[in-house]
């Protein structure tokens, strides 16, 4: 595909050289008179390999050259009905018009009814520049390029790969104020295109016809001298290999993609722009590598390690951007009730980290539907993941045993959602077609994932507000002891904050608190030591002896009943035929119970003594359990309690309380 763009490009630079070289040569040549400028003129096209019907020209150095077809590569064509132009004379200004442009190739065609070059800096610089023995860099000839505007009302393009046929339409296209090789601004009044895949028995099961439009595209800030340095030249030598504003704000209006009875469109949309910097390989010379390699049977482990870190430079060449889409619908008339559509878009991204917002996002299904109001993540970075993959590449075959798979994973930062809500019921015409009714809605979520360790967090915080479900699965044993209990709906929140200490080895569950409307709360916090690095080293057997060496130093729990422990005990007391009061006793007693087991040890009686308070007046109770030894209790020492709860006792402090 590269070498057809080159061809592309060749093709127009050729145009744009030709063109400019013939009203230069007939400026130069006006003090010889008429005859001999037109001889001079037909000489240099003769020279070039171009051919040309008729060649006219007069004194003041404007030329037209009719049926002009001039040489490119093989298989390749490009022919202009007529073009005229003149170069910067006294007080005249450069100008090019040309009509009926057409390049033919093998895969694709493209036609230029007419274009119009306006101001145009056609002088002695410009065709110095364009010489092809010139000493001039790409960029450099680039850089004296200049024209007040270009005009081009009509654009075509058709090509046909493998058996897939697309045409490309462009409508009053225009460039202005383009100064040594930076276009001031740009914009296309509409853009079609169709694409159709190939027919028949044996074509390929490819993606459906498909249409594309767009009512308008505007744009600014083309620096395209150093487009051409990213293209042609390295980051060698560069003190600072700073990036720069290549293409500026951008925007596009009414975007519709139709696939058959399917369609996607957006109402507009727009960019800032987007930086880069010079690659450490010229993209021509990456991009020629890949086209070599897939020809290439069996690659070397040093030409596979070469191009891999080709790959990567062209990567790192992309420094930041963003894009914005709203209004966005997808609509099916095979689906006439189902619509799904997104108000806004947004992407933005700096050295590969991205930050991204999602509002408005609305999908229905005949009385079915999922809204949610918002959706962000912020700080999902792609950084530790590629330096994994140059750690990979530039290790080698040998040395790829030793890298961790989980320093491949990306950095997740933070993800947050707001206003969420699904509502879906089995057995509805043209709904979502699920099996059980689903009735929930959610508030707030947001969860925080930082400090990784070879790519794993090492700092969670998970924050769920208010989600509303409705108990209305009839087979879950939990929702119908819940329903017996009187709720018809529960309103739920959550909070889990965890972070390792890994200078301490210590794992912080700072806290794990899960609440309801009605309900009450439970709340835990805990300090585990000898948390080490095998924890996040992705050997399983290493982690398995690693759980061994863990210790506890405390544990605390807060328990708050709004709702749920009356309502348990009214339904315990009304399963077994008695009073609430009674039941409270009997749980009361059985608890009592299961401490005499524990043998004749004071430190249990405040655990006990809080337990019956909160039964006879269920409002709080707070338990606190610590190590008595800073070295905490061991894995073994907590085993042995499993069997044994009273060999526990001795080596703890317990504090309990009820309010």
């Amino acid at each position: 595909m590269e070498e057809k763009a080159k061809g592309t490009r060749k093709a127009g630079r050729i145009l744009l050289w030709s063109v400019a070289a013939i009203a230069v040569i007939a400026a130069a040549g006006a003090v010889g008179g008429k005859v001999m400028l037109e001889k001079t003129v037909a000489d240099s096209i003769a020279k070039s390999g171009a051919t040309a019907a008729s060649v006219k020209a007069d004194l003041i150095g404007h030329v037209h050259v009719t049926d002009l077809t001039l040489p490119i590569e093989e298989g390749q064509s490009l022919h202009v009905a007529s073009v005229e132009a003149r170069p910067e004379f006294l007080f005249l200004t450069g100008m090019i018009e040309a009509s009926d442009l057409s390049f033919k190739s093998e895969l694709y065609d493209v036609t230029v009814p007419n274009l119009k070059v306006e101001n145009a800096g056609l002088n002695r610089e410009f065709l110095a520049a364009m010489d092809e023995n010139s000493a001039l860099t790409p960029a450099e000839r680039v850089e004296r390029i200049s024209a007040g505007q270009i005009t081009i009302p009509q654009i075509d393009a058709k090509q046909n790969i493998e058996g897939i046929a697309q045409t490309t339409t462009y409508s009053d296209v225009v460039l202005k104020d383009i100064v040594n090789g930076h276009v001031g601004s740009y914009a296309a009044g509409e853009m079609r295109a169709q694409v159709t895949p190939p027919t028949g028995e044996d074509a390929p099961a490819l993606p459906l016809s498909t249409t594309i439009s767009i009512e308008s595209i505007e744009g600014q800030d083309i620096d395209g001298p150093f487009l051409a340095r990213i293209y042609t030249e390295t980051s060698a030598g560069e003190d600072k290999n700073e990036p720069r504003l290549v293409y500026g704000p951008v925007s596009a209006k009414n975007f519709v993609m139709t696939m058959d009875e399917e369609s996607i469109s957006y109402g507009a949309l727009k960019s800032s722009g987007f930086w880069m910097r010079l690659p450490e390989v010229p993209f021509f010379e990456t991009v020629q590598a890949l086209q070599e390699s897939a020809q290439t049977q069996d690659m070397t482990d040093e030409q596979k390690q070469r191009l891999g870190l080709q790959v990567l430079s062209l990567i790192d060449t992309i420094s930041k951007g963003d894009m914005e889409v709203s209004d966005m619908r997808v609509t099916s008339s095979e689906e006439p009730d189902m619509s799904f559509k997104i108000d806004r878009m947004a992407v933005a991204m700096d050295e590969l980290v991205f930050d991204t917002e999602v509002e408005g996002v609305d999908i229905r299904a005949g009385d079915d539907f999922f809204t949610l109001q918002k959706a962000t993540s912020s700080g999902f970075s792609f950084v530790p993941t590629m330096e994994a993959v140059r750690a990979l590449i530039e290790a080698g075959p040998e040395g790829q045993d030793r890298l961790e798979v989980s320093a491949f994973m990306p950095a997740f930062g933070t993800i947050t959602m707001t206003d969420y809500a699904v509502s879906a019921t089995p057995d509805t015409e043209n709904g979502f077609g699920v099996d059980e009714t689903l009735e929930m809605s959610l508030k707030d979520f947001s969860v925080v994932f930082d400090e990784p360790f070879k790519g794993i967090p090492t700092g969670i915080h998970f924050a769920m507000d208010q989600l509303k479900i409705k108990l209305t699965d009839e087979k879950n044993e939990a929702v119908q002891i819940f329903r017996k209990m009187g709720y018809e709906e529960v309103t739920m929140s959550e909070n889990i904050a965890l972070r390792w200490d890994r200078a301490e080895k210590q794992l912080a569950i700072e806290d794990i608190t899960l609440s309801g409307e009605d309900i009450g709360s439970i709340s835990l916090a805990a300090t585990i030591g000898n948390f080490g690095e095998e924890f996040f080293s992705g050997d399983k057997d290493l982690v398995q002896a690693a759980a061994f060496a863990l210790t506890v130093h405390e544990i605390s729990m807060e328990l708050e009943n709004d709702g749920l422990f009356s309502r348990a005990l009214k339904l315990y007391a009304d399963d077994k035929g008695i009073s609430e009061g009674d039941a409270a006793s009997i749980v009361a007693l059985t608890l009592s119970v299961a401490a005499e087991s524990l043998g004749d040890d004071q430190t249990i009686l405040p655990v006990i003594d809080a337990v019956s308070a909160f039964i006879a007046d269920p409002k709080t109770l707070a338990i606190a359990i610590k190590a008595k030894s800073d070295q905490g209790i061991g894995m073994p020492a907590l085993m042995t309690a499993a069997m044994a709860p009273a060999s526990l006792l001795q080596q703890v402090d317990i504090s309990a309380s009820a309010e």
